[in-house]
């Protein structure tokens, strides 16, 4: 059954697990930040930020003893993460006993014999946002956050092969790992199954790596995901595919009532993006079924049906006024007509335009989505492309389900196989087909036969982007889908007057042009829109211009949503 955000609670197995103390972080680090009325408790947004949902990158009794690159400090401390944009945690947390940042969890499964439980990814990790205003920090539940995981998992891989190889270093991760138990024997077998480990977590950074640097708050995250189920989930080296379109992570706040959601609008089922999600950060599918049954996962699908509820209950992020400055609401009217007659035929705004309940199967209707054919939207076609032109090819497991094919189109693969890791999750766990379809979010339409079927994308969905509700947009730039434009106002004006070059990485809010400040400074990322995959070109609408006047005019509209 679906399980309520203020309801759902740990099993006694992870609590026991996560029983043994907790740590402090820095002061300086840890002060106390503006929580915006979202609608989440206190209570409910830690849940958010650390409750498992399948991933299992390592050990976590390894990453705790894995010391940084240059070997000053504990890589796994917040003060090394937060440099790759994490969140320090503020304060102590019951679901987050060793102190990490926001996003991280303790999976419950027990682990390999005497190596113990595995941490992970949650969601919270690319969709939690901590944003400033003159300095003052203002934290943003279920915005794109600004972590740069492709730098965060290649200098893990990188600590991992030098901890193996420096005698000395490890020496100290096998005391930090072993504590009393610490002998030649057993650093010895501590020894043979990292280097094992090793291997693996090698192939994992090899599949992940990036051939276009994504920087702050960008992933390609489709491509890893497909990576991750082809190459070593299917053990098919063959499939191994250039990262090389990283997009920005969408806002959460609606996504539940959506009628599809990703970049390209082709996945609907809450469950089966949330799976997708899961296993592109390190959970893991049988898709080789050396041992086990095949589409068997890490995947735990009570947690998962909890977030998605915890996120009906999330709204987007109301503009401030005391803290981020008053609205002109003259001009914000002004702004509105020129929305209206402008973008209004892309973005669905409040009170949002719904789908049409009778081509439901069960009467429902979500918020429609707005469609652009990439080209005529005239971004930078890498992500579209990527999907458009990749394929897979299956093994013997994975063939079966698309008949007998030996190459497929890598978005039929994606969808095709979450489908079947959830479908395998939902039988194993007896739900029923009432339990399933709403885990699925009643997103089914009537089949021909008169039974419900499930909603999937068109030829034409492939070849098109998503143009979103902007609610809140004001916490979610850069803009565009490979959030190569900095501000609303440089959108809103010609590509010639978008800037060439500029950084991420900075989190003060630009309260005039909307979006954050982005001037070269130290740490931060260096954004070359010459780049493919970084292009800022398109978005021209409407096509006869608008002023500056109108475009402020827009932003001040925007503040009010």
């Amino acid at each position: 059954m679906m399980v309520s955000g203020k309801n759902m609670r740990l099993s006694a197995l992870t609590a026991g697990l996560l029983a043994a103390g907790l740590v402090a972080c820095d002061p300086a680090m840890t002060d106390e930040p503006v929580y915006l009325d979202q609608g989440w408790s206190a209570e409910l947004r830690e849940m958010f930020y650390f409750t498992p949902q399948g991933s299992q990158m390592m050990p976590n009794a390894w990453f705790r003893a894995l010391e940084t690159l240059v070997g000053d400090g504990r890589f796994s401390n917040p003060e090394n993460l937060v440099k790759y944009g994490l969140i320090a945690p503020v304060g102590e947390h019951d679901l987050n006993p060793d102190g990490y940042p926001v996003g991280f969890a303790i999976d419950p499964a027990p682990g390999a014999p005497g190596v113990g439980p595995a941490v992970g990814l949650t969601c919270a990790a690319c969709h939690t946002s901590a944003v400033t205003v003159d300095g003052r920090t203002i934290r943003v539940d279920g915005a794109p956050a600004n972590f740069d995981f492709d730098n965060f998992f290649q200098d893990l891989a990188r600590v991992v092969q030098i901890t193996l190889v420096d005698e000395e270093r490890f020496k100290r991760f096998a005391g930090a790992v072993l504590g009393d138990d610490l002998t030649p024997e057993n650093a010895a077998r501590l020894k043979g199954g990292f280097a094992m480990f090793q291997v693996d977590f090698t192939a994992e950074a090899a599949l992940r790596r990036p051939a276009l640097q994504s920087g702050f708050g960008r992933v390609d995250a489709l491509t890893q995901i497909v990576n991750s189920l082809a190459f070593r989930d299917q053990n098919v080296t063959a499939n191994l595919y250039p990262v090389e379109a990283p997009t920005s992570y969408p806002p959460l706040w609606l996504a539940p009532d959506l009628e599809f959601v990703q970049w390209s609008p082709i996945a609907a089922s809450p469950i089966g993006r949330n799976s997708g999600e899961v296993l592109g950060v390190f959970g893991h599918a049988n898709l080789n079924a050396t041992s086990g049954a095949p589409y068997e996962s890490t995947i735990l699908l009570e947690q998962l049906a909890a977030m998605e509820a915890w996120l009906t209950e999330l709204s987007p992020p109301a503009w401030d006024e005391e803290i981020m400055g008053d609205i002109d609401q003259a001009r914000a009217e002004t702004g509105k007509a020129l929305f209206e007659k402008n973008c209004a035929g892309c973005h669905n705004m409040a009170p949002y335009k719904r789908t049409d309940p009778v081509k439901n199967y069960f009467g429902k209707d979500f918020i429609e989505i707005g469609r652009v054919n990439y080209r005529t939207v005239g971004t930078d076609p890498a992500y579209i492309e990527s999907l458009l032109f990749r394929l897979v090819k299956t093994n013997a497991i994975t063939a079966a389900g698309f008949g007998d094919r030996p190459v497929i189109p890598a978005a039929e693969f994606f969808i095709s196989t979450v489908a079947k890791v959830v479908g395998k999750a939902m039988a194993d766990q007896g739900m029923s087909q009432d339990t399933q379809i709403a885990l699925h979010g009643f997103r089914f339409t009537k089949g021909d036969d008169g039974k419900p079927v499930p909603y999937s994308p068109t030829k034409e969905t492939f070849m098109q982007l998503k143009a979103p509700p902007l609610a809140g947009v004001w916490a979610t730039g850069p803009y565009l889908h490979n959030g190569s434009v900095p501000t609303v106002y440089e959108l809103l004006s010609p590509p010639s007057e978008r800037r060439a070059v500029f950084w991420t990485g900075g989190r003060e809010v630009d309260r005039e042009q909307l979006g954050f400040v982005s001037d070269e400074a130290p740490g931060l990322f260096r954004f070359d829109t010459s780049l493919r995959g970084n292009g800022n070109m398109g978005h021209e609408f409407p096509k006869t211009g608008l002023t500056p006047d109108e475009r402020m005019a827009i932003i001040a509209y925007l503040k009010t949503q």
